[in-house]
């Protein structure tokens, strides 16, 4: 899953209910916390698309991406956070914890079984969504568009270009998941992709961790034009 993952970066943040307890850019780091730490590792040579035994492509991401990986990553976030933030509390702590983990939830649902208990774990888990590409497809952008929708509502824009705003960048969002998961992503989940045209990892690396940044940094852009309705 990619630009599904943004959907709780607005829900699990009270926008309805309350003045926004974390800023939205932050939620969105937050909820691509463990893609963030797997695209270190890709330029690393760490994880990446691997051959298994059979000679077929798969996504090899054990440290980025087990559950006891999606705990740890969770854990420290929180942390992180609230050593950065220092006037957060355990409120803070919960809702960043739960957003980095509900990735690894998330991706259950889509990725074929890829992902272990633990790194180098044998047992592999995945429900195999994307074997049904556009019905992951368009779950994936329900997801992020009713948030959107959501956020939209029950915020009030300085001027009419933060509401455009909004629309343009789900645009690039659903633009870069083609060019992410769709394109390469569902060849490899199926066993077609070519790793002999796959870019180089730092190439890849690098590109996975500029779009997730830009994200944040454009929906930190919008958010500062569009007030909560309940600050």
């Amino acid at each position: 899953m990619f630009i599904g993952h943004y959907g709780p970066a607005v829900w699990d943040t009270q926008r309805g209910h309350a003045k926004p307890i974390i800023k939205l850019w932050e939620a969105f780091l937050a909820v691509q916390a463990m893609d963030l730490m797997a695209g270190t590792l890709v330029m690393f040579g760490i994880e990446g698309t691997r051959l298994n035994a059979a000679g077929d492509p798969i996504f090899h991401v054990p440290w980025s991406h087990s559950l006891l990986s999606a705990v740890i990553i969770a854990l420290v976030a929180g942390c992180l956070y609230r050593l950065l933030r220092p006037a957060s509390g355990k409120r803070e702590f919960g809702i960043i914890a739960l957003l980095v983990f509900s990735h690894w939830i998330l991706d259950l649902v889509v990725h074929r079984p890829d992902l272990p208990f633990y790194p180098g774990g044998e047992t592999l888990l995945g429900f195999a969504l994307w074997d049904f590409p556009w019905l992951a497809f368009a779950l994936e952008a329900g997801m992020l568009g009713g948030a959107l929708l959501f956020w939209q509502k029950v915020t009030t824009p300085k001027r009419k270009t933060y509401d455009y705003a909004i629309w343009a960048l789900f645009l690039l969002m659903v633009a870069a998941h083609f060019a992410f998961i769709v394109h390469q992503g569902l060849q490899v989940q199926n066993g077609t992709f070519d790793i002999t045209h796959a870019p180089p990892d730092l190439v890849l690396g690098l590109s996975f961790l500029f779009v997730i940044c830009l994200f944040a940094t454009l929906i930190g852009w919008i958010e500062k034009g569009r007030p909560s309705k309940f600050a």
